[in-house]
């Protein structure tokens, strides 16, 4: 018999070796597609490959400038912390940003008190227009950008948006860039970078910009703490030294009383059936006189210790200002002689809402000061009156007079005027009596230079505090 055969599925008869071939190129079909797939898909993934190695090399040239970048701004920074002045660091850092950041104008401005003040300028025209400590007109490109704390980048600056743009082009720039200076989300001030030429920033430029605002009001920050740190140390060390000189004066000031009543008593003790009457009724007097000078003293202590816990009390009625002057001007000038008082208060001086005797506590200081710097033979002019709604009592002496850097001492707890005439006192009375007056709602001032004399005011608003 022949070559086997088989039937094939439409009846046709199919040898073995046909159907070893039809596998055969089916094999190879199949082949061709898988490779042909993996071909395709090595393709693919080549591009994903080149496309990841150039993302990663984008990502590389982006680290790189950022670093370069943060870099430039850390020295900036460095140069910000180059000093603990405000001017010599502004100085410092626009010095570094010169080469960093190239300029035609750069300008920082604080906001201070609700006000923004220029605080250092450089470059085109810096010491001509808009210098440091001129203030801005209204409407400033700084209101918008403390207000909002965005950075503006204005390209061109012709169309005078801003009303000191009229000034800045006139001298020849274009275009500036103004970043907030914030701390945490709250500006403080703007940093203010020009050139001449319009569209004269780029992208890095602005972003540069904005983190310099930030190094800026770090540093701000940092060097006004220090200051405010520093006041609170030189506060507290002269507020040690004016306690020192406090006990000193009162030791002093209780020493010298307390001798001179023992040693009157002493005295009156020993020898009293060898005094006349006349011996005897002096050193009485001299007790008395020294006795009261320590309740005087142990008054004024007790007072400020009163007046600084808040338990200093006052009882307010209607105080009838000129009798108040003349009563008190006419007790006190029974007790001295060596300098005359004049006083000046007529019945038109209006009433005050006040404390009678708390307010005679401080025209008797006031006089007593008088007095005691005056020159024997001289007089002490007090007058008392209305103006403009308000009561003024003023003691004008011929003293030594006092410095003007001294005037707001006198007035502190233990203060007192080096005005070297050795008088004795404590340096609490005038802080007394300003607390009185300010209770009052009104003030006590001083008027004085070097050998004027000086003048002490009280000022109380008609009607008083309630």
């Amino acid at each position: 018999m022949g070559a086997r055969t088989a039937r094939g599925t439409a009846g046709t008869l199919v040898s073995h070796d046909q159907w070893f071939w039809v596998g055969i190129a089916i094999a190879a079909t199949v082949g061709v597609l898988v490779v042909g797939l993996l071909v395709q898909r090595l393709r693919v993934e080549a591009r994903v490959a080149h496309d990841r190695a150039e993302e990663a090399e984008q990502l590389r040239d982006e680290l790189d400038r950022r670093s370069h970048m943060l870099d430039r701004a850390n020295r900036c920074a460095q140069a910000l912390g180059s000093s603990l002045e405000l001017e010599e660091a502004f100085g410092a850092f626009i010095r570094e940003l010169r080469g960093l950041v190239p300029f035609d104008r750069v300008a920082i401005m604080l906001l201070e008190e609700g006000r923004v003040r220029v605080m250092a300028t450089a470059g085109l025209k810096h010491d001509e227009v808009l210098r440091p400590g001129e203030a801005l007109p209204p409407g400033a490109l700084v209101d918008d950008v403390v207000r909002d704390g965005d950075t503006v980048y204005r390209r061109d600056m012709s169309d005078h948006r801003y009303p000191e743009e009229v000034t800045l082009t006139a001298i020849g720039l274009r275009s500036r860039v103004a970043a907030p200076l914030l701390l945490g989300t709250t500006p403080i001030g703007m940093v203010s970078i020009l050139r001449r030429r319009a569209d004269g920033f780029d992208d890095d430029e602005l972003e540069l910009a904005a983190l310099l605002g930030r190094l800026l009001a770090s540093g701000v920050q940092n060097i006004r703490a220090y200051e405010s740190e520093r006041a609170t140390v030189a506060e507290l060390r002269r507020l040690s030294a004016l306690r020192a000189d406090f006990v000193s004066l009162v030791s002093h000031e209780l020493r010298s009383p307390m001798a001179a009543v023992i040693g009157a008593a002493r005295t009156l003790e020993e020898r009293w059936r060898e005094l006349n009457a006349d011996q005897r009724s002096a050193f009485l007097s001299l007790i008395a006189d020294e006795t009261n000078r320590l309740a005087t003293l142990i008054g004024d202590v007790l007072d400020t210790s009163r007046i600084e816990a808040g338990t200093f009390s006052y009882r307010f009625t209607e105080v009838d200002v000129a009798e108040l002057v003349q009563a008190t001007v006419s007790g006190f000038a029974l007790h001295q002689d060596e300098v005359s008082v004049a006083v000046h208060a007529d019945g038109d001086v209006p009433r005050v809402r006040g404390d009678k005797e708390r307010l005679r506590q401080v025209l008797r200081n006031l006089l007593e000061n008088a007095v005691k710097y005056s020159p024997a033979g001289e007089a002490v002019d007090v007058c008392a009156r209305g103006e403009d709604g308000r009561v003024l009592v003023t003691v004008e002496d011929s003293g030594p007079g006092i410095p003007a850097e001294q005037h707001g001492l006198i007035f502190e707890r233990f203060g007192r005027a080096n005005v070297g005439m050795g008088k004795p006192g404590t340096g609490l009375g005038l802080f007394i009596a300003r607390s009185i007056a300010e209770a009052h709602g009104g003030t006590l001032t001083v008027a004085s230079a070097p050998g004027e004399g000086a003048t002490f005011t009280l000022e109380l608003p008609v009607g008083g505090a309630a």
